[in-house]
């Protein structure tokens, strides 16, 4: 049979974040693992409906609504769990603090304990799992966090995985990241992206090529509406914040992910500082 993908978009209100399972014949391939209790084992039922056993899980990149559902599909680490050594060195400098940050808000939905990658990979392998071959690409620094990674599935379906490289029709989280690797990273990505047929993210309705130059436009608009917003010092009070705000929900209306807005003002505000 040819391989179907399934999208999984977790029903947690802020982030609405995409996990996928990849279907071959005779097993099933995950591709990150949502954040909550509730979400990672309704992405673990999905794919128990589907009757064919994990053949693996891929980790793009080390955020807690990426990895941290791991813990209710492979409670005992007996799948192999695969992703870049950058990826799960990441995961283990910050868990402590994600749960210190988060277990609060979260409360019950919250996810205790993490589950590592078990099966490390490097940028340009090949990687079989099942019968389902798979390149990584490593894209260091240049996404959402400092750990990043691209996962290309080059049989007929001609499908990216791309993470968080792309917040299709969502405001993008930039606040562990550096916006400028990132600019650099879809710049140098577009010949590779470019001849597949499917984008998937790790937020937002999966899409063509043309997402890259949607995102790349969206970082341009965010550093000049940062700029307008603190006449030009980057650096934000609470009614310049509020400005910038508006400036960002008047240019993308029917964008999600507003709080992320706001969240990553100061970080940007900072790094564009430093260029002057």
């Amino acid at each position: 049979m040819q391989t179907k993908i399934h999208c999984y978009t977790s029903s947690e209100p802020m982030l609405k974040v995409n996990a996928f399972i990849v279907e071959a014949a005779n097993e099933l391939v995950i591709i990150d693992t949502t954040l909550t209790m509730s979400d990672s084992k309704a992405l673990k039922q999905k794919a128990l409906e589907l009757k064919k056993p994990i053949a693996g899980i891929i980790l793009t990149h080390g955020h807690p609504d990426h990895v941290a559902g791991t813990y209710n599909l492979a409670p005992e680490n007996n799948i192999p769990v695969y992703a870049l050594p950058s990826v799960k060195k990441l995961m283990e400098d910050t868990e402590e603090a994600k749960h210190k940050q988060w277990s609060a808000l979260f409360g019950a939905e919250w996810i205790p304990k993490w589950i590592y990658p078990n099966e490390l990979v490097n940028g340009g392998d090949t990687v079989k799992i099942g019968s389902i071959n798979f390149t990584v690409i490593d894209i260091g620094s240049g996404g959402d966090c400092d750990a990043n990674s691209i996962w290309l599935m080059e049989d007929e379906n001609k499908a990216a995985f791309i993470g968080d490289l792309v917040y299709n029709n969502n405001h993008t989280y930039m606040n562990d990241g550096s916006i400028l690797r990132w600019l650099a990273n879809l710049e140098s990505l577009s010949p590779v992206l470019n001849s597949f047929k499917t984008l998937f993210p790790g937020h937002g309705e999966s899409s063509g090529f043309s997402a890259i130059a949607a995102q790349r436009e969206y970082f341009l608009t965010y550093c000049s509406n940062v700029l307008i917003a603190t006449k030009g010092s980057g650096v934000f009070n609470d009614d310049t914040r509020k400005n910038f705000e508006q400036l960002m929900f008047s240019a993308y209306p029917g964008y999600g992910c507003q709080f992320m807005v706001a969240l990553s003002a100061d970080k940007v505000g900072k790094e564009l500082l430093s260029l002057s």
